[in-house]
């Protein structure tokens, strides 16, 4: 589904994809295990080939947003990105669950058929920009995990937050990990990306969120440390 010009939800296994168009395509998580043959028939839908696929930005490594990587890589030869902590993870093929929508006996199940393999990615860092859709902007938040990245795309203003931030029956949450450090980390990012004024955000669990985002930003910042 296009969710603004040049960019489209795919709904992968466990989560939501991000697709952004152009000559080349760049991806922005690859789901969990079994989400490539529905992103690469996404990607033919729009009069593509797999290989036209030439970078995966991975915003944390959890199973539900990364256990794709290894078979989309594989498929179009795309380069990845990551947070430099989630790079030991990948390399080994360690990804822990994570805490959303994938269970464990169907994590067992579907692995046995598409097994994560262990994948070579090239270290974000933080603020790095890249030549996409007018500018893709790599955000290191901490918040929800310490390799937590999001991505802001400068030209529409767009947030991609993977797990930081979800929208559930309307509303925007913060999806803090369970440490006081990790609330504090969520705090700060909060904050800062308020500061960019998002027009909108594009989460990995739930609709595209566009009410008054800076405003609520600030609140959950405000929540969390009450």
């Amino acid at each position: 589904m296009q969710v603004a010009p040049g960019v489209y939800a795919v709904r992968a296994v466990g989560s939501t994809a991000y697709l952004l168009g152009g000559i080349q395509l760049s991806l922005v998580d690859a789901g969990g295990p079994g989400s490539a043959p529905r992103i690469l028939s996404y990607i033919r839908r729009l009069e593509h080939q797999p290989r036209d696929l030439t970078r995966i930005f991975v915003t944390h490594v959890d199973l539900d947003h990364a256990g794709g990587l290894a078979a989309l890589a594989a498929a179009t030869g795309a380069r990845v990105y990551a947070h430099p902590e989630a790079l030991p993870r990948l390399a080994s093929a360690q990804l822990p669950r994570g805490d959303r929508g994938l269970s464990s006996t169907w994590v067992a199940f579907r692995c046995l058929f598409s097994p994560t393999g262990p994948i070579t990615a090239e270290p974000l860092a933080d603020g790095a920009r890249y030549p996409i859709l007018g500018g893709l902007e790599a955000i290191f938040t901490g918040g929800h995990s310490p390799d937590h990245v999001v991505y802001f795309l400068r030209q529409g203003r767009l947030l991609l937050t993977g797990d930081l931030l979800i929208a559930e029956r309307g509303h925007l949450q913060a999806h803090a990990g369970p440490t006081a450090a990790e609330r504090a980390e969520m705090v700060l990012a909060l904050r800062r990306l308020a500061d960019l004024d998002p027009l909108a955000i594009l989460p990995g669990h739930g609709p595209v969120y566009r009410d008054n985002i800076a405003v609520r930003l600030v609140r959950l910042a405000e929540i969390l440390e009450e």
